[in-house]
């Protein structure tokens, strides 16, 4: 008696759409856009969800100074930048990495650059003129710093604007000290302004700094020095107990962001003495590793004050229109406009983790995306002045080289034509841009295995569902043959 396997065409069905099931999870699996892994120096991937960031801008003048005022939401506001923890008998540093690896150990910042018309380009694509696939911190395999020191005497490479190069794309080619002072000399440069919330605004300063061949900090002395005897290895301050009530800060409550501006976060001059290393020091004792005092020389031209309400940082910066120093400000005038990208580091990050915007024109007293309307008296009314909202994004590892690079980049054509950003990207596209550059190869693997997914998913169907119609279109079609021999088969089965 010959025996063989029949299958219903109701029990085939039910095979065929659990192998497409299977498929389609196969695919769903592989494809589309998450939160996902680690990119270079181990660092997770943004969330999605926070790839945007919306600044608004405020501006106001008086025939001395400018001010200016920034605000953004912020979820988790960060005081802090690097610190000594008492542990077993030593001071051990924390904080000051880049990456955020050591939350909460990383002050918040707000920056901008500004330009006069000096920089061809840079009202189109700005910050993104300054950075290179050689920057500190755009790649995984950083330039060696014995060969960078050697060759052009900075031990690490950080923003350079592309003419003091004879050819942008490398960093070996830096110009010579005459051609170099020239372009200075010309106003080829960016000016900085840089708020940092830890190592200047406590004593109501912002740094003023300026980007050239490399970034470059106004002549004179910044706000911050490092607090530490190396010889005696332990700090050369601490906080003044009658002035702060404290010795030491509290390392449990600086990881639980349990300090404001209100505290004594930080030391300076007025509330600070002489470290003592007879005092009962206790584990978890933490004292800051930045010692301020006020800045001095053209370094000194920005005054700050800052405070967080409602959830959101506001930052107000206060300059003089000319500061005097023509060689490394840019000196503003009332009926002048210029170019102004700001950038935002939240979270505790440092580097090139921040959220930048592409340039608005800033108006002094006539019209431009920030206008600076003219105030009386001690400062501005800001409630009379409408903000200006610049949605800010993440930029990934995406560099001046690679944008302009015709083999790389399918619009350095335009790029080369100086036509604008806003004709070709949006903000959020930028923000999935700059994501992708940063995560190229996971993202590369992840499409592959969706295509090998989808290929898996068309096979089963085509094996699946092919028999099932044939033998159904013949079902349909009355096929006596397939009907007589289903019939002798039951026959036999049951003999």
């Amino acid at each position: 008696m010959r025996w063989r396997m029949q299958l219903s065409p109701r029990l085939v069905a039910v095979i065929a759409g659990a192998a497409v099931v299977t498929a389609l999870s196969l695919v769903f699996a592989s494809e589309g856009v998450r939160n996902g892994p680690s990119g270079p120096y181990g660092t997770e991937q943004p969330d999605i969800d926070e790839l945007l960031l919306d600044l608004d801008i405020q501006a106001a003048y008086d025939d001395d100074d400018v001010v200016m005022r920034f605000s953004w939401p912020t979820e988790a506001p960060s005081l802090y930048h690097d610190y000594y923890v008492y542990e077993g008998g030593e001071w051990v540093q924390y904080g000051g990495d880049a990456d955020g690896s050591q939350f909460p150990l990383n002050e918040d910042r707000l920056t901008f650059l500004l330009d006069d018309g000096s920089i061809d380009g840079f009202e189109q694509y700005g910050g993104f003129m300054t950075v290179y696939s050689f920057t500190r911190m755009m790649s995984t395999e950083d330039v060696d710093e014995e060969e960078s020191e050697a060759a052009i005497g900075q031990d690490d490479l950080r923003k350079m604007l592309p003419d003091t190069m004879e050819d942008p794309s490398d960093w070996r080619t830096l110009k010579d000290e005459d051609e170099l002072a020239d372009l200075q000399s010309a106003g080829y440069f960016l000016d900085l302004w840089h708020w940092r919330s830890h190592r200047s605004n406590p004593i109501g300063w912002s740094d003023d700094q300026f980007v050239f061949d490399r970034r470059r900090s106004d002549d004179g002395e910044g706000a911050a020095s490092t607090n530490f005897d190396s010889d005696l290895e332990q700090p050369e301050w601490m906080f003044d107990p009658d002035q702060t009530g404290q010795y030491a800060m509290s390392w449990d409550r600086i990881q639980a962001l349990d300090y404001t501006l209100d505290d004594h976060y930080y030391l300076s001059p007025d509330n600070a003495v002489p470290f003592d290393p007879d005092h009962d020091w206790q584990e978890g004792d933490t004292i800051p590793r930045r010692f301020l005092t006020e800045p001095e020389g053209s370094r000194a031209a920005i005054f700050s004050q800052a405070n967080i309400d409602n959830g959101r940082w506001t930052v107000e910066l206060r300059r003089a229109l000319d500061t005097g120093s023509p060689e490394d400000d840019k000196i503003l005038q009332e009926f002048g406009r210029y170019d102004l990208a700001p950038a935002v580091h939240a979270g505790a990050t440092a580097g090139r983790w921040h959220y930048v915007g592409m340039p608005v024109t800033l108006g002094i007293g006539r019209d431009a995306d920030v206008e600076a309307v003219r105030f009386a008296g001690d400062g501005p009314d800001w409630d009379a002045i409408e903000p200006t909202t610049v949605e800010l994004f993440y930029p990934g590892v995406i560099g001046w080289d690679y944008i302009t690079d015709r083999q790389s980049h399918s619009g350095a054509d335009a790029v080369a034509a100086n036509a604008s950003f806003q004709s070709a990207h949006t903000e959020d596209k930028m923000a999935f841009y700059g994501l992708e550059s940063e995560f190229r190869d996971e993202i590369i693997s992840q499409w592959l295995w969706t295509t090998v997914a989808w290929t898996v998913f068309i096979l089963i169907v085509t094996v699946a569902f092919v028999p099932l119609a044939l033998r159904y279109g013949r079902w349909r079609a009355g096929d006596e043959t397939i009907l007589r021999e289903d019939a002798l088969r039951a026959e036999e089965q049951n003999a």
